[in-house]
């Protein structure tokens, strides 16, 4: 029962704090605790371009096919190393739902689910708020 207290407590003070909030933050941390599946899975980093290069792709790729694209893609500004992206493809990517991997001849070849599209579309919409005109 004291728990049960302690909860609804907590539970007060946490909206007493959100209630402090001005109505904008409030829209932002509203829509972050309803999206948080989205911006967990997204890794600006690895995972980011790798979608981002695997949503033009007609054909899977395996992470060498990807590395290649990435550098070619950004110019040769980019480089990732086949085997960090596998890293990221494997442990994060796949294990989430965000990629697909299939094994055919000993190689892994990588696609994007409708998963990992979402994920990519929220995340080019946010960060397009952030381009300069």
């Amino acid at each position: 029962m004291v728990e049960e207290n302690d909860l609804k407590v907590e539970r007060i003070k946490q909206q007493k704090r959100f209630k402090d909030l001005t109505p904008d933050i409030q829209k932002i941390w509203k829509f972050i605790a309803d999206n948080y599946g989205l911006i967990e899975g997204a890794q600006l980093s690895n995972g980011f371009i790798i979608l981002m290069t695997l949503d033009k792709t007609k054909e899977p790729l395996t992470s060498s096919d990807i590395s290649k694209t990435i550098s070619y893609n950004s110019l040769g500004r980019i480089y990732k190393p086949a085997s960090t992206l596998k890293d990221s493809l494997e442990n994060r990517l796949k294990r989430e739902g965000y990629v697909e991997g299939l094994v055919k001849n000993n190689k892994t070849y990588y696609k994007i689910t409708q998963k990992g599209k979402k994920l990519l579309k929220g995340w080019i919409s946010f960060l397009s708020a952030f381009q300069s005109d």
